[in-house]
Order: structure tokens, then sequence, then C-alpha cells
């Protein structure tokens, strides 16, 4: 693979004032700055090639985090079982079963206050329809980390929109339509903010595994 030299910081000054002349004068004769945005155009026009197809990847991360339902999954099935508030098992057409656990929300957990809630807020917003996944990694226990779709509707997000799950932030700070969507959910007192003090599930699993290891 061809390295390219890595620039001096005065050749990164010089590139930084060319690209703030430019953006002086598209703004001053065209009244927005958008030579990015057409670069970007002209990136993710040439899919053959490797920056055009990075751009593509990009734009397709940015569609998932703002809810937008992606052309194409890397599974599709329809749901089998529901462990809890943020894990499903969904079968594809090939009859292969998958664990799904969602990714960038936290749900309650079975035994905790409104797990069961939660629960029920997943079934209704899965059960009986074909869903998508948008398949982010692999987790420790086999299980297939993503962000769910049912009907083109982004169920990360409505679960945390309607108050049955947290911003899992630790491991999806970049999420800010989930981070938009629980700050608005806790205003309006939804779901389980209704409560005067919810505890996150990741602070409820260390008090169990403190209790257990006594």
């Amino acid at each position: 693979m061809k390295r390219f030299p890595a620039l001096s910081s005065r050749n990164l000054v010089r590139v930084a004032l060319v690209l703030l002349g430019l953006s002086l004068y598209q703004l001053a004769t065209d009244g927005e700055v958008n030579w990015h945005r057409q670069a970007l155009d002209k990136l993710a026009g040439e899919r053959n090639t490797g920056l055009g197809q990075a751009v593509e990847s990009l734009e397709t991360a940015g569609a998932a985090r703002e809810g937008q339902a992606p052309e194409h999954f890397d599974l599709t099935g329809r749901v089998v079982r529901i462990a809890d508030g943020d894990t499903l098992s969904l079968l594809d057409a090939s009859n292969t079963q998958h664990k799904i656990r969602f990714f960038g929300i936290d749900a309650p957990e079975s035994d905790q206050p409104h797990g069961n809630r939660s629960r029920e807020a997943l079934a209704a917003l899965v059960s009986g329809k074909r869903l998508g996944v948008v398949v982010i990694e692999e987790d420790d226990y086999g299980r297939k980390v993503g962000t769910v779709y049912a009907d083109g509707r982004n169920v990360n997000l409505a679960l945390v929109e309607q108050g049955h799950a947290w911003w899992y932030q630790y491991f999806a700070r970049q999420e800010h339509a989930l981070e938009a969507a629980e700050r608005e959910a806790r205003s309006a007192r939804r779901g389980l903010w209704a409560g005067s003090d919810p505890t996150p599930p990741w602070d409820w699993r260390r008090q169990q595994r403190l209790r257990d290891a006594r």
C-alpha cells in the first residue's frame, strides 16, 4: 500500500490558509460555503475508487445515526424471541438464527424496574414485522450488535424516544440522535423517566455483581 509523507506543521498551516481563503471567497460570492460538499459529491460519484467507497460508507453510517433506513441491510428476517428491551433473536431466510444486541442503547434488565415494560415496548415495535439490521460489530458473546429497523423505522432510536432505554453513551458517544432523543424523553418524563431517579442498567449490573461476590 502506498504511503504518503506526513505534512509538516508549516505545510499544514499553508493548507489551512488556502482552505480559509477558498471559504471566504465562496462566502463573499455565493453567500455560503459549499466547496466541501461539492468535493464530497464528486468523490461519492466515483464509487469504484477507494475514496468514493469511503464516502459512501460514511454516508451510510450517517444515515443510520440520523434514523434513516439504508437501502441494504446486513441481516433481514423476522423476530422469533425477545430476551429483553435491547436484545432479540432474528431468523433469516435460510432459517439461521442470529442474536441481535441493539447498538447505542441500554434497556433496563429483566429483573430491574421497568424491565418488563421495556421488553413489551420492543415487542410492540417489532412483532409481526420484517426486520433489517445494520451490523456494527460482533460482541464477546457472539451477538451481532447493530441498528434494527422495522418498516423503515429505527427501533433503537424509537425505544429511547419513548423512554424505554438509555442512550449508551459509553459505547456510542457519537450517536447524537440518541443523545437528543434521551434528552427529550427525560424532559417529557416518558416511560422510565416518569420515576424519580431511575438506575441506569450498567449501574444495576455492577450492583448485582458486587452483591453476588459477597
